[in-house]
């Protein structure tokens, strides 16, 4: 199916190359002069102090193998990514979603991310990481909802701070992403890469080599490819239209588990492909008509390894679609856009439902397990998020000035969803269940694995109730901007207004910056103070409508001296899953001063930006401490559960300075440079997380020979992975033999940093046993990568260029703190080769 997708759109490109052809639009091909390497990225100063742009020749240098454009931001000292980053597990391996990041000490689910002018960020849970969870298991969910390969991006712009009134529903940064426009030259550009452990090398920590009695694992057998096609379509003078397909695949071979071994190995994989349809009409000579569909889905298999017959395929990604004017009215220009998005993260299982044994007597032959052998999977789940958003934009001179309004409404759903389904395990004695003298009283147990005559019989279910639910808001936005010169000082006020009905709050949040001209030509500083609002999570809300657990019991009947298992199952436990009640929320908010500092560097040439941020982040959701319920069981009598309510204790401290350098040297060579330092300190991680004071209140450790708070051996730490204190970037691009040589080299250095943790360990002091606290040391590490594109063939038709990107070049071990024995590699020196060919 997936090559007859490929060919299909192969074809559709071949009959777009006709057409233009028919129509006598295709061009000469005129080979042009080479333009100079970009630098990593450009910086804004005055009122765009904190944004930082890549161009389209930038992205295509500094993207990596597998096409996921984030990676290009490693140069920016405001973003952050995981440090987790070079792992060779068979989750990373497998893994096609676009990397998470932190901008300006943000969580990952924080950042207002834009494809196209058009909001792609989830609101539903993305922290789940267990397959298997029954009811939040989607691994293959991200804070992003909707991606596309790099080969379609023709700019990425950050903002990390000093943020425009047109972004709000943010309190970290934002990310927009433009994919190409089309051309009015027809063109089609093809690329096909491929890694393999051919062209890779696999390294392991010292911790976990020294962990090792015996001999080490098989290294990770796996495959990526990666698929581009696009073609550049001038329907007419006034019609220009783009189509394409990309497709990333990854597979890898996995080794099942010691009772599972006959089996053999097995294959998992995971696809990401998109279609991508994007035209213009010129409706007149001030009037644009834009139109797009964007189809980006995902998929990815899961097979745990101590199981038979349960592989799950998890989603992810989705459907944008945007058609939009642009316009010009005297001095004004306008734009409006009406949006879609339909992002799909649902779960489904080959086998439902799963079925587990004693093997002690029974006779099972799918395992060799002396405990117990699973067959099945999780159940199915359905997990849809959709947003309809109608936005404008006005912007004039005005007096001394330019001045910018906009407006904004969007409809959010998010529905959640599972049928009904059940998981079969021995009752309260697996021995009462297994035995010769067992005897179904329904014939077709035995194909169910849940009563087999003579051998074993289940006498529990877990009960997995059908549920669907849906949570509805809408937002109203409307801004306002107006930037102009005040007794030399260039100001940029601003102000936006947000109401969600979820919350119901209104939310004012003034934006404010000014520049000056310092006294060295070409320098100027810019202070800034701004307020940025955070959106709703649907996820609270769809949590309050999860069914309950039911576990059922049945015992057998004695009839001639058998043991007859009918379906006489009475309810034998009820309780119900945790509740979250959301009432008079505040919504989160970040309060932001910011300088900065740009022009030319004297005597070397260049230019430099240096920068502080300072953050306070306040009303961050977080999860209270439980509270006791008493409640009403089917089972008669009643129970107790847990009450959870969300508030907003969770707060958040950031503290940044950054130093950039960018010089073109001759017209052959590009740098840059960047510093960075920050700290950050959070109370909580996650929306479900409750916030330090509350989960340590009243603790007590050791920690340094001392019995003191958790709180307060605690104080000073940052918040976990995405918070690295020293980051250094060295970035070189360069032209080699009139550009037919492209290469590009960047490092990326994390330095070391140390954090007070839990150490795993006990002590007892005076008859009370303590958890020992310590300072965990977490070495630095370097990430190189190196680029080259060269021409192999340049005719009248066009080129074909061989591209390969080596990754960790120098070899180094990406996680030097790593301990896990169960998935001990790690990603040294690898490859990724490809060919691109351009008409």
């Amino acid at each position: 199916m997936r090559i007859q997708y490929l060919s299909a759109v192969s074809l559709i490109a071949l009959g777009f190359a006709g057409a233009a052809v028919a129509q006598d639009v295709t061009p000469s091909i005129v080979i042009q002069e080479e333009a100079p390497p970009p630098t990593a990225y450009s910086f804004g100063n005055g009122g765009d102090s904190g944004v930082s742009r890549v161009t389209r020749d930038g992205v295509e240098r500094r993207k990596p193998g597998s096409g996921d454009v984030l990676q290009v931001l490693k140069a920016m000292p405001g973003v952050q990514f995981s440090r987790s980053e070079g792992l060779a597990t068979e989750k990373e391996l497998l893994d096609l979603r676009p990397a998470d990041i932190s901008i300006s000490g943000g969580n990952i689910y924080e950042n207002m991310i834009r494809l196209d002018g058009v909001g792609v960020n989830s609101r539903l849970d993305v922290s789940s990481t267990n397959a298997n969870h029954y009811i939040e298991g989607n691994a293959a969910a991200s804070a992003q909802s909707v991606w596309v390969d790099a080969d379609l991006i023709d700019s990425v712009a950050v903002y990390d701070s000093n943020i425009s009134a047109q972004f709000g529903q943010f309190t970290g940064g934002v990310v927009e992403m433009e994919t190409r426009r089309p051309s009015p030259v027809f063109g089609v550009s093809t690329y096909y890469g491929v890694t393999r452990p051919g062209l890779a090398q696999f390294r392991m920590s010292d911790r976990v080599r020294d962990s090792f009695k015996g001999e080490y694992p098989d290294e990770p057998e796996y495959e990526k490819e990666r698929f581009s096609l696009i073609v550049d379509l001038p329907v007419s003078e006034r019609l220009r239209a783009l189509t394409s397909y990309t497709r990333n695949e990854s597979s890898i071979v996995k080794d099942r588990g010691a009772n599972w071994r006959q089996y053999g190995t097995y294959g998992q994989s995971s696809l990401k492909e998109t279609y991508l349809l994007k035209g213009e009409y010129d409706l007149a000579d001030d009037l644009l008509l834009t139109g797009q569909v964007t189809y980006s889905p995902y998929e990815t298999e899961f097979a745990h390894q101590n199981g038979y017959d349960n592989l799950t395929f998890l989603n992810g990604g989705g459907l944008t679609t945007k058609l939009g004017l642009e316009g010009r009215r005297g001095d004004a220009d306008w734009e409006l856009d009406l949006s879609y998005v339909s992002s799909d993260t649902d779960r489904t299982s080959e086998n439902p439902g799963t079925i587990s044994v004693s093997t002690v007597g029974t006779g099972v032959d799918w395992c060799s397990s002396n405990s117990s052998c699973a067959v099945g999977g999780p159940g199915n789940l359905i997990q849809r998020q959709k947003d309809l958003t109608l936005k404008g934009l006005w912007k004039q001179p005005l007096t001394n000035g330019d001045l910018r309004l906009g407006f904004e409404i969007a409809q959010v759903t998010g529905r959640k969803a599972q049928p009904y389904s059940r998981s079969y395990r021995h009752g309260a004695s697996a021995a009462s269940e297994v035995s010769a003298n067992i005897a179904c009283a329904d014939p077709a147990e035995a194909a169910a694995l849940t009563c087999v005559p003579g051998r074993w019989a289940l006498g529990q279910f877990n009960e997995t109730r059908a549920f669907d639910t849906e949570r509805q808001l809408e937002t109203y936005t409307l801004w306002g901007e107006y930037r102009f010169d005040l007794g030399g000082f260039d100001v940029r006020a601003g102000l936006r207004y947000d109401y969600e009905t979820l919350l119901e709050n209104h939310n004012f949040a003034p934006r404010l910056s000014a520049s000056h001209a310092l006294p060295w030509e070409g320098h100027s500083v810019t202070v800034a103070a701004n307020r940025y609002y955070g959106r709703s999570f649907l996820g609270y809300a769809l949590r309050e409508d999860y069914p309950g657990n039911y576990i059922w019991r049945r015992t057998p009947t004695m009839v001639n001296g058998q043991k007859v298992f009918g379906d006489n199952w009475t309810l034998y436990s009820h309780t119900e899953t945790a509740g979250y009640s959301n009432a008079d929320l505040a919504t989160p908010y970040v309060d932001e001063l910011s300088f900065a500092v740009t022009g030319p560097v004297p005597f070397i040439g260049g230019e430099y930006r240096f920068k502080g941020v300072a953050r306070d982040s306040e009303d961050q959701f977080s999860r209270s401490e439980s509270t006791s319920e008493v409640y009403d069981k089917e089972t008669g009598g009643n129970a107790t559960r847990q009450r959870f309510t969300i508030n907003n204790d969770g707060s958040r401290e950031y503290r940044g300075l950054s130093m950039e350098y960018i010089r073109r040297l001759a017209d052959n060579h590009a740098l840059s440079l960047t510093a960075n330092w920050s700290k950050t300190k959070a109370s909580n991680i996650g929306y479900f997380d409750v916030t330090d004071e509350t989960d340590y209140q009243g603790d007590l450790v050791l920690y340094r020979g001392e019995i003191v708070s958790a709180l307060q051996a605690l104080a000073d730490n940052q918040i976990q992975d995405f918070a690295t204190p020293w980051t250094l970037n060295a970035d070189l691009s360069s032209n080699w033999f009139d550009g037919r040589v492209k290469t590009n080299l960047n490092i990326h250095w994390n330095g070391s940093f140390e954090r007070v943790e839990d150490t795993g360990i006990n002590q007892t002091v005076n008859g009370t046993r303590y958890d020992v606290y310590d300072v965990v040391k977490y070495d630095s590490s370097m990430d190189a990568n190196l680029s080259i594109t060269a021409e192999i063939a340049r005719t009248r038709f066009g080129t074909a260029e061989l591209d390969v990107r080596l990754n960790n070049l120098f070899n180094t071990i990406p996680v030097a703190n790593a301990t896990s024995t169960s998935d001990p590699w790690q990603m040294g020196r690898n490859a990724w080769v490809g060919l691109r060919v351009r008409y």
